[in-house]
């Protein structure tokens, strides 16, 4: 693998992990099950967030390919919409940031078997119209990037691990209501970094050639 490629691929990796730390459905899920029914089951919420990820970025990274493929001028297509949406989230979080609208993470009372949850946490990624839209964009990179199906497959490999390590984080941090209060107390300043970051990726990509 180049250079180039590898840098195009870190990118695109740093970008997900930024936006799987960012607040979301996902986020929302995985650390509302654990402030409702514990560390476990909000565990589970977590693998089933993950287990999307890594099927929306097989998805991403194979599916769009042939597509691509067959219609080149759409790569350019994807990118252009890819590189305005991550600016519109970009600028969403610096609003959010600006407004400090509060956060909606709130315990779940509903009693959940680890079945359950980790459905539930699959649903909510799978569904996220917002995640559809963001692995477009994603895939401009993993695409642009010339690496071969087996980088790409690894790509995909860690961005499910990422997901799991990220949301598994915050099931833990979570599942302590003590928590809470400082989340909300710093909730501001998160938003403005995601929003900064998202802003920089979205201008590279609009960028890039």
């Amino acid at each position: 693998m180049s250079d180039e490629a590898f840098r195009i691929l870190f990118t695109a990796w740093a970008a997900l992990a930024v936006a799987i730390a960012a607040p979301g459905p996902n986020l929302v899920a995985a650390a509302s099950t654990a402030l409702g029914n514990g560390r476990a089951i909000g565990f589970y919420t977590a693998v089933g967030i993950a287990t999307g990820s890594f099927l929306w970025s097989l998805a991403s990274g194979f599916g769009l390919s042939v597509v691509f493929a067959l219609y080149p001028p759409l790569l350019l297509v994807l990118k252009i919409g890819g590189g305005l949406y991550l600016l519109y989230l970009g600028v969403r979080g610096l609003l959010a940031a600006w407004r400090n609208v509060p956060g909606a993470i709130r315990p779940d009372g509903r009693a959940l078997l680890p079945a359950a949850a980790f459905r539930r946490g699959l649903t909510v990624c799978l569904l996220n119209p917002k995640s559809a839209l963001f692995w477009a964009s994603i895939s401009t990179f993993v695409l642009s990037s010339g690496a071969s199906k087996g980088v790409i497959l690894g790509f995909c490999i860690v961005a499910g691990l990422t997901s799991a390590s990220i949301y598994g984080a915050y099931v833990f941090v979570f599942s302590s209501k003590a928590v809470m209060g400082t989340y909300k107390r710093l909730m501001r300043w998160f938003e403005a970094a995601f929003g900064a970051f998202f802003c920089l990726v979205g201008g590279q990509l609009l960028l890039s050639r």
